[in-house]
């Protein structure tokens, strides 16, 4: 097996490996929003205002999710000229 076709391999096992990751990512939402709404509601809790904390960090992580959904979709592509290193061959004015 020549260089060429262990890379290729390579790469198509990640690729795999990739898609199985973002099969997990985009569920995770699923799960955690029916994990929010089945979550049980306690009588008393409107007494006072939750602290920041409990406020922030439901925003603060849909935001990260969002952001690692983005980087692994951009990692999912597949690269449009295989072959090639574009960024070495770039010409600068």
């Amino acid at each position: 097996m020549n260089e060429l076709q262990r890379r290729k391999r390579r790469l198509r096992r990640a690729h795999v490996l990739i898609r199985a990751e973002l099969a997990v990512a985009f569920s995770i939402p699923v799960v955690t929003a029916f994990l929010y709404l089945a979550a049980p509601n306690f009588p008393g809790g409107g007494m006072h205002e939750p602290p920041l904390i409990e406020t922030l960090m439901p925003w603060a992580s849909v935001g990260l999710l969002i952001v690692g959904l983005v980087w692994m979709i951009r990692l999912s592509r597949p690269d449009p000229e295989a072959g090639e290193r574009s960024w070495r061959y770039r010409v600068y004015d």
